[in-house]
């Protein structure tokens, strides 16, 4: 998509990096050697699938500050590297009960197969007893967009179905929402935010492999973890329960209803579609233990030489899965290797680059590791509400999740979201100095781009960017097998317990100039005096333009 710009893009062609010899050997000090002890250590059992609260997070926060404070990185929050906040921990005691009824009887809905269930709040008991169906299309609400799903309709204490994804992404209409690009509207948290806020009291969601962008053996197989985790200073609206449904199923929900899902598929993405009542009636029962925890976010910082109230700051989730005793093999641990093992890691090695410099750049730099992002960026939200560098001084935001071990070399940079900020630019300079472009997602309807933790400070209007090393068109052509890799990983990797570190497999060369391009990149804004801001046709332009003002 073309962009707005205002002035020329030299205008905004910022300062190269120091060229100077203490610049070229940190830049060259990051090794994918250092990188894969690290992901050694945090990918390993002993850490126990890195869950927030006990003994993992622990030894996982523990070893991140000691890392920080050997790398000359100093604590963020006066003498201490933790920001402590409060989480309410459901452990679910049964298996969950779920079905549909209707004038034919009860579908029989079969856990894990067809759905998984979770909390929608923390209570010991949850109960859901004959709640009216409501087939509510994409499940949105947005008067920008001249779309109101639920008008007319009063939806206390209903189930509504939706489908996954917007309008947009259902037809790849550029004229509906943003195309095949998701938008917030089309995000699940933003789909149960809206219900909640309408007075419903759960909400069953058709899965798709395309629209969520990962297979339904991820959440049968007990990816999600076995524990939930709330935010205790959250006092908004809540569901009941949430109901996650194969496709197969769902096509079963609709054909009970008397209803074609293709058909309500295709006009619930045309504008003036509204939600569908039926006779069909949800009920469903969840058990569980609900206890106040404490969990960390770990921030270090090298503090700048000439305007150390304005910062750069890295960011990369600590957090994985924990152990799940609900997983159906006898592996139980999910230790996060890739995800987000390699991100930690690589934190833990751009400190170590920054403090092994003879001078501090003129801007602080912080390496912010992350809690409970697997949660639903409980961390982050929870520093941006209590940030340890002013929010409109934050200058960048540069973040790391998930970095691939499949070649030693990528050609390209893939950054969701291509075409928001002027971040982009530098990434892009840095990039090509490994002989690496910028590419846009291949799946934008999955929503990669809000699904880590430079989303959260984007919202509020804090320029981010997260980028990931990965082949070209060139590179997937020369080399049949990278593809294979990458499915293979998220249809048996991704948020399972077989995401471990292998040492003989893993080749680290790619994620090693990762972490050399994001070095160079916040480098060279750390050390720059101007702002770099989002492109004018963005919807945070004006977000960031009266934050600095």
């Amino acid at each position: 998509m073309t962009r707005m710009i205002a002035v020329s893009l030299a205008a905004f062609a910022f300062a190269a990096p120091a060229t100077a010899d203490d610049f070229d050997t940190a830049y060259n000090a990051i090794t994918g050697e250092n990188i894969a002890a690290d992901v050694a250590v945090l990918a390993s059992d002993e850490f126990e699938g890195r869950g927030p609260g006990g003994r993992g997070e622990r030894l996982t926060i523990d070893y991140i500050a000691s890392r920080f404070e050997e790398a000359g990185a100093g604590p963020a929050f006066d003498d201490s590297y933790f920001q402590p906040f409060g989480i309410a921990e459901y452990v679910k005691r049964n298996t969950a009960d779920f079905d549909l009824s209707g004038p034919s009887g009860t579908l029989g809905l079969a856990l894990a197969s067809d759905y998984v269930l979770f909390a929608g709040q923390p209570g010991e008991r949850l109960e859901l007893t004959d709640s009216t169906v409501v087939f509510g299309g994409f499940g949105i609400t947005a008067p920008e967009e001249d779309w109101d799903d639920y008008a007319g309709l009063d939806l206390t204490g209903r189930t509504l179905v939706l489908f996954r994804g917007d309008p947009g992404t259902a037809t790849n209409d550029e004229t509906l929402f943003d195309g095949n690009a998701l938008t917030v509207h089309g995000l699940v948290g933003t789909k149960f935010e809206t219900a909640a806020a309408q007075g419903a009291s759960a909400v069953i969601l058709i899965h798709t492999e395309q629209s969520a962008g990962y297979p339904w053996a991820t959440l049968s197989s007990g990816g999600v973890g076995g524990t939930q985790y709330f935010l205790t200073e959250d006092d908004g609206d809540h569901l009941t329960m949430v109901a996650h449904v194969s496709e197969e199923a769902g096509r079963r929900i609709f054909d009970a209803a008397g209803l074609d899902f293709d058909t309500v598929y295709t006009e619930a993405a045309t504008r003036g579609f509204r939600a569908i009542e039926s006779e069909l009636t949800a009920s469903g029962t969840l058990e569980g233990q609900v206890s106040l925890a404490e969990t960390n976010n770990v921030v270090g910082r090298i503090t700048g030489s000439e305007a150390p109230e304005e910062c750069v700051i890295y960011t990369a989730h600590w957090d994985h899965m924990g152990i799940n005793p609900l997983a159906p093999t006898d592996d139980t641990i999910f230790n996060g290797a890739l995800d987000n093992a390699t991100g930690t890691a690589m934190l833990i090695n751009l400190a170590r680059a920054y403090g092994s410099l003879d001078t501090n750049p003129r801007r602080s730099v912080y390496f912010f590791a992350t809690a409970a992002e697997e949660r639903g960026f409980l961390g982050t939200e929870h520093y941006i509400s209590d940030p340890a560098c002013a929010l409109a001084d934050t200058v960048a935001v540069f973040n790391m999740d998930a970095h691939f071990p499949f070649a030693d070399h990528w050609q390209a940079m893939t950054v969701p979201g291509l075409g928001t900020s002027e971040l982009e630019d530098i990434l892009g300079d840095a990039a090509a100095r490994l002989g690496r472009e910028l590419q846009e997602d291949s799946n934008p309807a999955a929503g990669g781009f809000f699904r880590s933790d430079h989303w959260p400070f984007i919202k509020v209007g804090v320029p981010g960017i997260y980028a990931v090393g990965s082949p070209n068109e060139a590179q997937v052509e020369a080399d049949p097998d990278i593809l294979p890799r990458f499915a293979a990983y998220m249809t048996g990797g991704y948020h399972h317990a077989a995401d471990e570190y292998d040492a003989e497999a893993w080749l680290m060369g790619g994620i090693e100039g990762d972490a050399r391009i994001y070095f160079e990149a916040g480098h060279s804004v750390a050390n720059d005096d101007r702002y770099p801001n989002f492109y004018l046709d963005t919807p945070y332009r004006r977000l960031r333009d009266a934050m600095l003002r």
